[in-house]
């Protein structure tokens, strides 16, 4: 068999390259969870849920977290095959990572990729890109977001060249599964006419009937998201949303003007002088496209990013006009969600393009297939031959660097288990960190964790926390000023200092 020929793929073919996906894509969770064994923090809070569902608190289940369908289903799943809740969690994480790489290929087959040079570096690139691999050990409701994502995304391209009720149906359906892991969900849901629209190959005569879908799409959509933003802080916010409508979008919005109304105050007072504060909007505006676009392309690795603008500058397009507009719309659908993310909480995490990466990398195994065609290559110069080169050795070192993020939080885990056979009583430890107290077995009360080390030191003189035994810190090497606090005010002589060798450490005191 050969897999870089550019012969058509049959679907035995094919089914050997998603075949070759899934168990790549189970070693590589079965490797990544290997090496970095530690929960992230966002896992402590799915974890506290799942046990309050298992216990029938369904009210305080759903206060710990406001999208709380992941831990429901941890919960489900822990009960089903008899495990624990973090075991729960990685099991459902590495389904919906495998099922991830499949549909990014048969995307990839449906957006004109037919060929098998194409489908091999599809699936190269589905289980070697960090997109891929850099969050498997983590446990996330973004995984099953990304995975029912990417088949509504399979749906839609499919239906650009062969439409069906049955594409319909499952992008619906695919659109609504997401929607139970994020909002993000909700969005693409309510904009699924308009991207049926965007799918049709003849365009003509649909301009009012486009403009229509998308003040109705754009309604609904500032609907949901105000009832989204308000809901933590209104109690009421379900009955709002039904009976009120209007006010949920009203308060929603004027909640987000006051907002960045803060930061523009913060920016004029703490980084420009009172001749300059007229100038805060311009500082505001590049802040948030900076925030956005190294986000972006931290996410995309540069290489790869180069590869697919070389692309796009040399006039890569997909065959149908259809699915040029349909990945257009998903990919300005994706930024305008997270540009309206960042400019409220002028903050973007790392994994949030993680959905608008993948949509973007559909064009890498097109981009990659032209630039290494024999015509295209042969008509290359020297220079630009060696350049290609290096992007693709800079490129395989980013993929390695995904499959080589090896915990530096060993500490935290050995310092939590050490403390969980010490004491049975919730109120015994004092920590900064959440992973910390749930390898002790104190996650479910967050009255005794703190981040900050000074607020607990100082609350520690203040008399708070008067029934701990423990004072546990968690301290980053490079963190000075925090372990010289402490020595201050607990003392140079710990009870006892986890140190893994890398990573940081934990010091642990009797509480004074």
């Amino acid at each position: 068999m050969i897999v870089f020929d550019s012969a058509p793929a049959d679907r035995r073919f094919l089914a050997g390259v998603l075949f070759f996906c899934a168990c790549a894509s189970l070693a590589s969770s079965a490797w990544c969870i290997h090496i970095d064994d530690v929960v992230n923090n966002d896992a402590v809070e799915y974890i506290r849920a799942a046990e309050l569902f298992a216990a029938r608190n369904w009210s305080a289940a759903f206060n710990v977290h406001q999208w709380p369908f992941f831990s429901a289903l941890m919960w489900i799943t822990s009960a089903v095959l008899d495990v624990d809740y973090e075991v729960a969690g990685y099991i459902l994480n590495t389904v919906f990572f495998t099922a991830a790489p499949i549909f990014f290929v048969l995307s990839v087959h449906a957006f004109g990729g037919t060929s098998r040079r194409i489908l091999t570096i599809a699936a190269l690139v589905a289980v070697l890109h960090p997109s891929f691999n850099e969050y498997r050990a983590y446990i996330i409701r973004d995984a099953g977001y990304l995975a029912f994502y990417l088949v509504a995304l399979f749906c839609f391209a499919r239906h650009s060249t062969m439409p069906s009720r049955a594409t319909v149906f499952g992008a619906i359906v695919a659109l609504i599964l997401a929607s139970l892991f994020r909002i993000e969900g909700v969005v693409f849901l309510l904009a699924t006419p308009l991207l049926f629209v965007a799918t049709r190959q003849n365009t003509n005569g649909h301009l009012w009937k486009r403009l229509s879908i998308l003040l109705v799409s754009t309604v609904l959509l500032a609907i949901i998201l105000g009832w989204w933003l308000i809901a933590p802080s209104i109690q009421s916010a379900s009955e709002s949303l039904l009976s009120n409508p209007l006010h949920v979008v009203m308060s929603a919005w004027a909640h987000i003007s006051d907002m960045v109304s803060q930061k523009m105050t913060v920016l004029r007072s703490e980084f420009l002088s009172p001749y300059s504060a007229e100038y805060a909007w311009v500082l505001f505006v590049f802040a948030v496209g900076m925030l956005l676009l190294s986000a972006t392309f931290t996410q995309l690795t540069i290489p790869w990013a180069l590869f697919i603008i070389g692309g796009l500058w040399a006039g890569l397009r997909f065959e149908h006009k259809s699915q040029n507009r349909l990945w257009l719309s998903l990919v300005s659908m994706h930024l305008s969600i997270l540009l309206v993310f960042t400019v409220i909480k002028l903050f973007l995490v790392a994994r949030y393009p993680l959905a608008l990466t993948i949509t973007v990398l559909m064009l890498a195994p097109f981009a990659v297939n032209r630039m290494f065609s024999v015509s295209a290559w042969r008509r290359l110069s020297g220079l630009r031959r060696a350049l290609i080169t290096l992007l693709i050795v800079w490129g395989i070192g980013e993929s390695v660097s995904g499959l080589d993020n090896v915990t530096r939080a060993g500490a935290i885990k050995d310092a939590g288990r050490w403390l969980a056979t010490q004491s049975s009583t919730a109120e015994s430890v004092v920590t900064n960190d959440r992973r910390l107290a749930y390898y002790a077995g104190r996650h479910q009360d967050l009255e005794y964790v703190e981040s900050s080390v000074s607020k607990i030191l100082h609350g520690l003189r203040g008399g708070l926390w008067p029934d701990a035994v423990y004072v546990a810190l968690r301290v980053s090497r490079s963190d000075q000023t925090s372990e010289t606090w402490i020595l201050e005010a607990l003392g140079a002589a710990p009870l006892r200092i986890v140190d893994s060798g890398i990573g940081d450490r934990v010091m642990i005191y009797y509480r004074p």
